[in-house]
Parts: C-alpha cells; structure tokens; sequence
C-alpha cells in the first residue's frame, strides 16, 4: 500500500522499477482502488512523466523519465507473450531464430503481425525470412536490467518454449 503523501512519486518508482505493467498489476502492486489509480496516472501522464501504450485489451505504463526510448519499445514486446517467445527464441540461439520456429509462426497470423511490428520497431532485421536481432545484446541487457520485474513471465515463456 502506498503513502499518501508519496502516492504519485511512488507509482512513478513502480513504473520505472517495472516498466510495461499494465492497469490491474499496477493496482495489485499499489494497493490503490481503481479511482485513485487512475486519477493518479491521469496526473502523471498530463505532467508527461508517464506514457501508456495499448497491448491488445491491455494499457501498458512506461515512465518518460527514465530509460530510452528504443529501450520502452523493447520492454513493451518482452511483456507480451507472443512477442517475447520470439525475442526468447532469438536470444536462444545467439539472435536469430531457428527456422522450424519461424516456419511454425508463419501459419499464426498473430505472429506474423508481431514480426512485422518488431520489424518497423528496428528490433528484428527488416531483410530477413527467419526473425534474427538487430542488437541482441541490448535486448538482453534490458531483460537483465528488468530481469526481477520479467522473472514470472520469464519463467513461464521458458516452459512453454520447452514444452510440446
């Protein structure tokens, strides 16, 4: 639960120790009601201290105040999950993804379109079949930064990837 004095600065501090989360994981974490929080993000957005970004049904929060921008966009598709089994698959095997995975994506349209969106985000090589980094170690230096904030989700994409 935050302080009330603090609340602002503090949801800013989880934003920042946790970028990409989205609503209700920000109100689990603060211990807000859903009035407060949004009036709270609605204040830190018009004081352009915080961005929100749609994922799907989902509103994702980034703070504007730290990190770069290049670094959000990345976090922004780590914190989905079809998106990060294809950055996980990429860091993987050295950056570039194992052909039998990119064959398998390719008949899922919602992997296509998240190809394509890491493509004009400059995270996936634009001239390439087979989804390859464009600068794997800045990907992996971001999980790493975030690696406390990604463990659950980390985790699971890591099962799922060795799953069946």
């Amino acid at each position: 639960m935050l302080a009330k004095a603090d609340t602002r600065s503090d949801l800013l501090s989880i934003i920042q120790d946790n970028p990409g989360l989205h609503f209700r994981e920000l109100q689990r974490r603060s211990g807000l009601a859903n009035g407060q929080l949004e009036y709270h993000l609605y204040q830190l957005e018009k004081e352009m201290k915080v961005s929100k970004r749609r994922d799907g049904k989902l509103l994702r929060y980034f703070s504007n105040v730290s990190g770069n921008p290049m670094e959000r966009i990345i976090v922004y598709f780590l914190r989905n999950r079809t998106s990060r089994e294809i950055l996980i698959e990429c860091l993987a095997r050295d950056g570039k993804a194992s052909a039998r995975a990119s064959e398998r994506w390719k008949k899922k349209p919602e992997y296509i379109n998240m190809i394509n969106a890491m493509k004009t985000e400059n995270i996936l090589n634009q001239n390439s079949e087979v989804p390859i980094l464009v600068d794997s170690k800045l990907v992996l230096s971001i999980v790493q930064k975030y690696r406390q904030s990604f463990l659950d989700t980390m985790a699971s994409a890591i099962i799922d990837l060795l799953g069946p």
